[in-house]
Protein backbone atom coordinates (compact mmCIF):
# COMPACT_ATOMS: atom_id res chain seq x y z
CA UNK A 1 0.00 0.00 0.00
CA UNK A 2 2.87 2.37 0.82
CA UNK A 3 4.32 1.72 -2.63
CA UNK A 4 1.04 2.63 -4.30
CA UNK A 5 0.74 5.84 -2.26
CA UNK A 6 4.40 6.69 -2.93
CA UNK A 7 3.93 6.04 -6.63
CA UNK A 8 0.78 8.19 -6.67
CA UNK A 9 2.55 11.04 -4.89
CA UNK A 10 5.54 10.81 -7.22
CA UNK A 11 3.27 10.93 -10.27
CA UNK A 12 1.35 13.89 -8.84
CA UNK A 13 4.57 15.75 -8.08
CA UNK A 14 5.93 14.97 -11.55
CA UNK A 15 2.77 16.24 -13.24
CA UNK A 16 2.76 19.43 -11.15
CA UNK A 17 6.38 20.18 -11.99
CA UNK A 18 5.47 20.21 -15.69
CA UNK A 19 2.71 22.78 -15.17
CA UNK A 20 5.14 25.60 -14.46
CA UNK A 21 7.07 25.06 -17.67
CA UNK A 22 4.43 26.57 -19.99
CA UNK A 23 6.03 29.48 -21.78
CA UNK A 24 4.17 32.55 -22.98
CA UNK A 25 4.84 35.34 -25.42
CA UNK A 26 6.25 38.52 -23.86
CA UNK A 27 3.48 41.10 -23.38
CA UNK A 28 5.20 43.64 -25.64
CA UNK A 29 5.37 41.22 -28.60
CA UNK A 30 3.64 42.45 -31.77
CA UNK A 31 2.09 40.57 -34.65
CA UNK A 32 4.93 41.81 -36.85
CA UNK A 33 7.48 40.28 -34.43
CA UNK A 34 5.78 36.89 -34.78
CA UNK A 35 5.55 37.24 -38.56
CA UNK A 36 9.25 38.13 -38.83
CA UNK A 37 10.16 35.12 -36.69
CA UNK A 38 8.17 32.83 -38.99
CA UNK A 39 9.79 34.40 -42.07
CA UNK A 40 13.24 33.81 -40.61
CA UNK A 41 12.73 30.05 -40.95
CA UNK A 42 13.17 30.14 -44.74
CA UNK A 43 13.62 32.34 -47.76
CA UNK A 44 10.38 34.13 -48.47
CA UNK A 45 9.13 34.93 -51.95
CA UNK A 46 8.81 38.46 -53.19
CA UNK A 47 5.99 40.16 -51.31
CA UNK A 48 2.79 40.90 -53.14
CA UNK A 49 1.32 42.62 -50.14
CA UNK A 50 2.49 43.32 -46.64
CA UNK A 51 0.09 44.78 -44.13
CA UNK A 52 1.10 45.76 -40.63
CA UNK A 53 -0.23 47.90 -37.82
CA UNK A 54 3.12 49.74 -37.77
CA UNK A 55 2.53 50.85 -41.37
CA UNK A 56 -1.21 51.41 -40.74
CA UNK A 57 -1.95 50.12 -44.25
CA UNK A 58 -4.98 47.92 -43.67
CA UNK A 59 -8.56 49.03 -43.43
CA UNK A 60 -11.97 47.36 -43.60
CA UNK A 61 -11.94 47.37 -47.41
CA UNK A 62 -8.40 45.97 -47.71
CA UNK A 63 -9.22 43.27 -45.17
CA UNK A 64 -12.28 42.31 -47.20
CA UNK A 65 -10.26 42.14 -50.43
CA UNK A 66 -7.73 39.91 -48.67
CA UNK A 67 -10.26 37.65 -46.95
CA UNK A 68 -13.17 37.57 -49.37
CA UNK A 69 -11.88 39.06 -52.62
CA UNK A 70 -14.84 41.46 -52.67
CA UNK A 71 -15.11 45.22 -52.46
CA UNK A 72 -17.03 45.67 -49.24
CA UNK A 73 -16.10 46.67 -45.73
CA UNK A 74 -15.06 43.76 -43.57
CA UNK A 75 -16.78 43.75 -40.16
CA UNK A 76 -13.85 41.94 -38.52
CA UNK A 77 -11.68 45.04 -38.99
CA UNK A 78 -13.06 46.47 -35.76
CA UNK A 79 -11.92 43.35 -33.86
CA UNK A 80 -8.20 43.84 -34.57
CA UNK A 81 -5.83 45.41 -32.09
CA UNK A 82 -2.74 44.43 -34.11
CA UNK A 83 -1.99 42.65 -37.38
CA UNK A 84 0.77 41.62 -39.78
CA UNK A 85 0.09 39.85 -43.08
CA UNK A 86 2.58 38.75 -45.75
CA UNK A 87 1.29 37.40 -49.07
CA UNK A 88 3.57 35.94 -51.70
CA UNK A 89 3.54 37.44 -55.18
CA UNK A 90 2.05 36.05 -58.37
CA UNK A 91 1.86 32.29 -58.55
CA UNK A 92 3.52 31.72 -55.18
CA UNK A 93 1.28 30.06 -52.61
CA UNK A 94 2.91 31.55 -49.56
CA UNK A 95 1.27 33.43 -46.77
CA UNK A 96 1.81 34.32 -43.15
CA UNK A 97 -0.89 36.15 -41.21
CA UNK A 98 -0.79 37.06 -37.54
CA UNK A 99 -3.85 38.78 -36.12
CA UNK A 100 -4.48 39.92 -32.58
CA UNK A 101 -8.07 40.49 -31.50
CA UNK A 102 -8.93 43.29 -29.10
CA UNK A 103 -10.62 40.66 -26.94
CA UNK A 104 -10.05 36.92 -26.48
CA UNK A 105 -13.73 36.27 -27.18
CA UNK A 106 -13.24 37.67 -30.70
CA UNK A 107 -10.57 35.12 -31.64
CA UNK A 108 -13.17 32.74 -33.12
CA UNK A 109 -14.44 35.46 -35.44
CA UNK A 110 -10.87 35.96 -36.70
CA UNK A 111 -10.47 32.20 -37.17
CA UNK A 112 -13.65 32.30 -39.28
CA UNK A 113 -12.15 35.21 -41.25
CA UNK A 114 -9.08 33.09 -42.04
CA UNK A 115 -11.31 30.18 -43.10
CA UNK A 116 -12.91 32.58 -45.58
CA UNK A 117 -9.41 33.55 -46.74
CA UNK A 118 -8.61 29.89 -47.37
CA UNK A 119 -11.79 29.57 -49.44
CA UNK A 120 -10.92 32.71 -51.42
CA UNK A 121 -7.48 31.26 -52.19
CA UNK A 122 -9.02 27.93 -53.22
CA UNK A 123 -11.33 29.68 -55.68
CA UNK A 124 -8.50 31.74 -57.19
CA UNK A 125 -6.06 30.86 -59.95
CA UNK A 126 -2.91 30.10 -57.91
CA UNK A 127 -3.81 26.40 -58.04
CA UNK A 128 -3.46 26.47 -61.81
CA UNK A 129 0.10 27.82 -61.59
CA UNK A 130 1.55 26.39 -58.40
CA UNK A 131 1.98 22.60 -58.64
CA UNK A 132 2.21 22.41 -54.83
CA UNK A 133 -0.95 24.45 -54.22
CA UNK A 134 -3.18 21.59 -53.03
CA UNK A 135 -0.47 20.21 -50.75
CA UNK A 136 0.24 23.63 -49.23
CA UNK A 137 -3.45 24.38 -48.69
CA UNK A 138 -4.10 20.98 -47.16
CA UNK A 139 -1.16 21.41 -44.80
CA UNK A 140 -1.78 25.05 -43.92
CA UNK A 141 -1.79 25.89 -40.22
CA UNK A 142 -4.45 27.93 -38.50
CA UNK A 143 -4.24 28.25 -34.74
CA UNK A 144 -4.52 30.54 -31.78
CA UNK A 145 -1.54 30.96 -29.52
CA UNK A 146 -1.12 33.40 -26.65
CA UNK A 147 -3.92 35.68 -27.81
CA UNK A 148 -2.77 35.68 -31.45
CA UNK A 149 -4.41 34.04 -34.47
CA UNK A 150 -1.69 32.57 -36.68
CA UNK A 151 -2.16 31.38 -40.27
CA UNK A 152 0.66 29.76 -42.24
CA UNK A 153 0.87 28.57 -45.83
CA UNK A 154 4.59 27.98 -46.31
CA UNK A 155 6.99 25.39 -47.60
CA UNK A 156 7.82 24.42 -44.03
CA UNK A 157 5.14 25.29 -41.48
CA UNK A 158 6.92 23.26 -38.78
CA UNK A 159 10.04 25.41 -39.09
CA UNK A 160 7.91 28.56 -38.92
CA UNK A 161 6.15 27.32 -35.77
CA UNK A 162 9.49 26.40 -34.21
CA UNK A 163 10.82 29.91 -34.91
CA UNK A 164 7.67 31.42 -33.39
CA UNK A 165 7.98 29.23 -30.28
CA UNK A 166 11.48 30.63 -29.69
CA UNK A 167 9.87 34.01 -28.98
CA UNK A 168 8.24 32.64 -25.84
CA UNK A 169 9.76 33.29 -22.42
Amino acid sequence: MKRIISLFLALALFSLSGCGSNKAFPSELTCEDILKAAESAFETPEAETFYSAAEDNLDALSLSLWADGVYKECEEWSLLSDYAVFCGAGTSTFEIAVLKPKSDRDAQKLLDLIERRKETLSLGDKGAYDPDFDYKMKNSVLKTDGGFVIFLITDNNEAAIEAIEKLKQ
